[in-house]
């Protein structure tokens, strides 16, 4: 529980149900004991036997819960326990020695414990009835002790005394609580960025290959306001026999290394994205002798790459076609995926292992 709660204070990580339920209970447990040491100087013997007996049930609540499916109604049972002592109290004691306060600390308690357990259905639907029982059982009793006369009388004083510590403890409450609330929905809060940032990338990133997708890099290229630039589609050669040869799972580690390779041998400013199955694509920025440079390096890395499968040697090429944006005078995307998609199959029928920049 300590180490749990070490990693919310730096705001690292939530608690869980578990432990954040016995925060609540041994925290309430000490003031009940506190409380029971005051009663006992008072002589007020009742609320002693009480104080004692709600320690036992908060370690009992402590002891007995074990997941989140039972904290409902252990978290239930610690408010209205609380709301009832302070109640009880206030009658036998008299209003002014502060006792109502603990009512008021615990709605922001049972907010922070209502809608971060997990599993528990509508908690805003719990939290409004248990504030709304709350503030009808103290205003009610209000109206009938505040004006009658106490059980238990003591001397002039007494009742400030006690009621500054029942302030002082009701603030820690608010200030402790509402504290761990808040650093809990920070940590939520990161973890919701976190996943909304892990959800973009798998929608525009391959999976396998960690490249761009057809879908993002289509995006980016809609909203691209550069020209000069060329289309390369890539596909690696005999990518099927691969696969029948040495099994799907070496044609996944050629994809990967296949897709490393051009990744390092683009630049920066470059995109690269999978465009499906073995087949690449990519946008390079500048003229044709820049786009040859890059399909040279990407074809020199390919050559040096050493793969195995067991004693086998797996040799791996690739084939190119290449498109220029300027000789497409509207920069029809589609036409320029043609175009490179058009002399990539050129290529293919030329052998294989090569670059075509043209249609002939």
């Amino acid at each position: 529980m300590i180490k749990e709660l070490a990693l919310i204070l730096k705001g690292k990580d939530k608690m869980t149900d578990r432990v954040r339920f016995r925060i609540l209970a041994l925290s309430l447990v000490c003031v009940y004991l506190i409380q029971a040491g005051i009663f006992t100087v008072l002589g007020c013997m009742p609320l002693v036997g009480v104080n004692l007996a709600f320690c036992l049930l908060n370690l009992a609540g402590t002891y007995r819960i074990r997941n989140s499916r039972c904290c409902l109604g252990w978290i239930s049972v610690v408010y209205f326990v609380a709301c009832f002592q302070s109640l009880l109290s206030c009658v036998l004691l008299g209003w002014t020695y502060g006792f109502s306060l603990y009512n008021i600390a615990m709605i922001p308690v049972v907010f922070y414990m209502l809608y971060l357990t997990e599993n528990i259905d509508n908690p805003k639907k719990y939290a409004l009835i248990y504030t709304v029982a709350n503030c009808a059982a103290t205003l009610v009793l209000r109206s009938i002790v505040y004006g009658g006369e106490p059980v238990y009388y003591y001397p002039i004083g007494t009742d400030f005394k006690i009621s500054f510590f029942n302030n002082i403890v009701c603030f820690i409450l608010v200030i402790v609580f509402s504290t761990l609330f808040i650093l809990e929905l920070a940590v939520s809060r990161k973890e919701l960025v976190e996943q909304n940032e892990k959800l973009v990338r798998l929608a525009n990133y391959d999976e396998l290959t960690q490249l761009r997708n057809r879908r993002s890099i289509l995006a980016e290229w809609k909203s691209m306001e550069r020209t000069d630039y060329c289309v390369i589609m890539g596909d690696i050669d005999d990518f099927k026999k691969i696969n029948d040869t040495y099994g799907h799972e070496q044609g996944d580690e050629v994809l990967k290394a296949v897709s490393a390779s051009m990744a390092e041998a683009a630049d920066r400013n470059d995109y690269v994205s999978r465009w499906g199955g073995e087949e690449f694509l990519l946008i390079v920025f500048g003229d044709l002798a820049y786009a040859l440079e890059v399909v040279k390096r990407i074809q020199q890395k390919l050559k040096q790459a050493e793969w195995k499968s067991g004693e086998h040697k797996i040799v791996v090429t690739m084939t190119f076609g290449v498109s220029q944006r300027g000789s497409v005078p509207d920069g029809n995307i589609d036409e320029l995926i043609r175009q490179a998609d058009r002399r990539l199959y050129l290529g293919k029928r030329a052998g294989k292992n090569c670059v075509k920049t043209e249609d002939g």
